[in-house]
């Protein structure tokens, strides 16, 4: 995990420490001159890549590793600047690493190469972006903003690995007002969106568009709105949606649409940013300069109802009744912890 610092400092965690309740490692960067406002891994884990507030440039660092922890970390390479001044809402490198992306809080989202050489350039026409993301399939990047709708684009490349160009795919539509965020599950199946007016929507992503195939809303629900633009994260198993609005998070069933419950009052300043882990155990929400870390408790009790309805199914195997028998068991015995 990463955590960028208005002093100068990127924070390095391992997500496999977070059990850990005495003594969490963390590695330090310090980033030259200024500080950085988002961060990311690149897919090896060798070097991350984060972009710089007031010289509004991307820029690589390589770290290494050595019995399974962080060391010798070195700037490499610094992207020339494309955004001037604007604040940068959206941020990402793709899973296959074959590209970057950028998107300021205006109407530009640029996509790079590793290199730092501009790929294209793409105007939203959103009026105003709130976000921007790449999907985890590494396939689209999508945006939102001052629009009802979600525009995703294709990134393609040939079997060579040569950059092809950016296409229109296809877009997230239903809301009435301004999308404020939205996220991915761990395949690009599902996709979920948060809007203005309060309500909340999933999204069947796994679409063949280009036969004319459009992404429809399979669930949808309310969420209670506050004067700060909400944030959304879904699960990787695309099972459970978490909103924040302001110092409190909501949790919700992205199966039935069902409120989980929420947690209220977690920080004294608003939220920044959600996320859950790359298992979908715990949810992490950055506030009042920490990262505070929840055990997905929702997560477990929308797993167990989804596993009880697949066994209410006929065309079931043995084997895999046995073993969504025993997730349950397992999810059950956890729950009790927490009673």
């Amino acid at each position: 995990m990463i955590k960028v610092h208005r002093d100068r400092i990127i924070f390095l965690w391992s997500s496999k420490e977070f059990a850990n309740t005495k003594d969490r490692r963390f590695f330090r960067i310090n980033v030259e001159f200024d500080h950085a406002v988002r961060a990311r891994w690149s897919p090896d884990g060798r070097a991350l890549v984060a972009y710089k507030y007031n010289e509004g440039c991307i820029e690589v660092y390589k770290v290494d590793k050595a019995d399974g922890w962080f060391q010798n970390p070195a700037k490499g390479i610094t992207f020339p600047r494309a955004h001037n001044l604007d604040d940068i809402v959206g941020f990402g490198i793709a899973p296959d690493g074959k590209f970057l992306m950028s998107c300021s809080n205006r109407t530009e989202l640029i996509i790079w190469d590793v290199r730092g050489n501009v790929l294209e350039k793409l105007d939203t026409f959103l009026m105003n972006n709130y976000g921007a993301k790449i999907s985890p399939c590494g396939r689209f990047v999508a945006a939102c903003g001052f629009a009802s709708d979600v525009p995703l684009w294709e990134v393609k490349f040939n079997k060579s690995g040569e950059f092809q160009g950016v296409q229109k795919a296809f877009d997230l539509t239903g809301h009435k007002s301004s999308v404020y965020d939205f996220a991915f599950d761990q395949d690009t199946s599902k996709t979920v969106t948060v809007c203005k007016d309060g309500t909340w929507k999933v999204f069947n992503t796994k679409i063949e568009y280009q036969k004319g195939e459009m992404a429809r809303c399979v669930v949808s629900g309310t969420y209670e709105t506050s004067s700060f633009p909400a944030l959304v994260a879904m699960s990787p198993n695309g099972e459970t949606v978490a909103i924040s609005t302001g110092k409190s998070v909501q949790f919700f069933s992205a199966i039935s649409g069902n409120d989980e419950g929420s947690t209220d009052h977690i920080s004294s300043s608003p939220i920044t940013a959600i996320q859950f882990d790359s298992m979908g155990k715990f949810l992490l929400v950055a506030a009042d300069r920490y990262i505070r870390i929840f055990h997905n408790i929702p997560g477990y009790k929308v797993a167990i109802e989804s596993g009880q309805e697949k066994l209410k199914q006929s065309k079931i195997s043995a084997a895999m009744r046995e073993r969504i028998e025993s997730q349950i068991s397992e999810n059950e015995a956890f729950l009790k912890k927490f009673q």
